[in-house]
């Protein structure tokens, strides 16, 4: 399977938690397509090698939705056009609510997007506004009301958890929601505040801090087990879906899958090799994406440490024989590491599998560092 990002660097306004590049200048959307639809023609061997189909296409950004639907279907033509894409292709588009409306929704269904990922955040008004949303609880509310009239079934919502000034019960009510109405798949994602933020400037002046550990790990698992209690399961460490309606495309992040990105400050990976651009807009939109290109070949020991992280954050683990065909002699030289962690109970071994325990899921992350192994 291989799949491809398409980076929307912009927004109208800078949300206080976010350190993704964007722009919210968006004087520069004209030619950002300019630019972005000769890269596409201009890296259209980037498969070749694998011989591997388009089977899933991504708007991320940034906010994909300030795109004009004529704009959508230009770069979908040109992806047809230059890729050899399936005919069941899953095409995402990342929404926020207050730029979708239904004449806007039935549109980009019409030209082939299938799915919706749409960042609510939170349903409650004072969530949204210490968060520096743009949007407001209702606008939500209506988005997806017209998201399920104009014909969608493939629809997703983003929540954050974790926020300083809210408790668990109050974020809990969020998920009430999903009863509401047909939502297929949930991504739910812990507050962090990174330095470079309105958040962060705001934990340098000590008014504001991440909540502590043993609340945050009770906190998850009260939306593990609600979340399961609604029909959704765990399938990776933040995302949540209905039977069938995983993340396709992320999924081909998880399981290691060749994947394109293109635009300005997108990433892309071959099996071999990562290759990103630079996130400098101004130099995208001047110069075209080739002169921000930068590309890293991978060590066995890059590999193997990206299997890894990747298995044990997904509810299915790592495949013990996979590991062997591929990485033996790194896989026997970490396996004390590994029983230790077993014996622990932070890790368990079933079906040919090695993934993490109820309570090793959430501290995943410290596992995986211990586990990786140096050149």
């Amino acid at each position: 399977m291989a799949g491809i990002y398409i980076h929307v660097p912009f927004c109208k306004t800078r949300c206080h938690y976010c350190d993704f590049f964007k722009s919210t200048n968006l004087a520069f959307r004209k030619q950002y397509l300019e630019k972005l639809l000769e890269e596409i023609r201009e890296r259209s061997d980037f498969f070749e090698k694998n011989n591997t189909p388009v089977q899933t296409i991504y708007f991320g950004g940034g906010t994909p939705s300030l795109l004009k639907v004529e704009w959508i279907e230009k770069i979908l033509e040109s992806i047809q056009t230059n890729f050899r894409v399936i005919d069941n292709v899953e095409i995402t588009l990342e929404a926020n609510p207050d730029d979708l409306n239904f004449e806007y929704l039935k549109a980009i269904k019409n030209i082939g997007i299938n799915r919706l990922s749409i960042g609510v955040q939170s349903f409650f008004d004072e969530d949204l506004k210490r968060m520096g949303r743009r949007h407001n609880a209702l606008q939500s509310r209506s988005a997806l009301e017209w998201a399920f009239k104009a014909g969608f079934q493939n629809v997703g919502i983003d929540l954050i958890y974790g926020l300083p000034w809210s408790d668990s019960n109050l974020f809990l009510s969020n998920l009430d929601v999903l009863q509401e109405y047909p939502i297929v798949h949930l991504s739910a994602y812990h507050l962090t505040i990174e330095p470079n933020t309105q958040f962060g400037k705001l934990k340098l002046q000590k008014k504001l801090f991440e909540i502590e550990d043993s609340k945050s790990e009770k906190l998850f698992w009260n939306l593990h087990d609600k979340v399961e209690q609604l029909g959704f399961e765990h399938y990776e460490i933040s995302n949540f879906c209905k039977e069938d309606y995983f993340s396709r495309h992320n999924s081909s992040y998880w399981n290691n899958e060749p994947y394109l990105g293109v635009g300005p400050g997108s990433h892309s990976y071959d099996g071999n090799h990562r290759y990103w651009i630079k996130p400098d807009l101004h130099q995208y939109v001047t110069k075209g994406y080739s002169e921000g290109l930068s590309c890293e070949s991978l060590t066995t020991t890059d590999r193997f440490n990206e299997y890894l992280m990747l298995g044990l954050r997904t509810q299915k683990g790592i495949d013990i024989k996979r590991m062997m065909e591929n990485f033996e002699e790194f896989w026997i030289n970490i396996q004390p590491k590994v029983q230790k962690w077993l014996d622990s109970d932070f890790l368990e071994c079933e079906d040919g599998y090695i993934r993490g325990t109820r309570k090793g899921w959430f501290v995943i992350d410290g596992v995986i560092k211990d586990l990786f192994l140096v050149d």
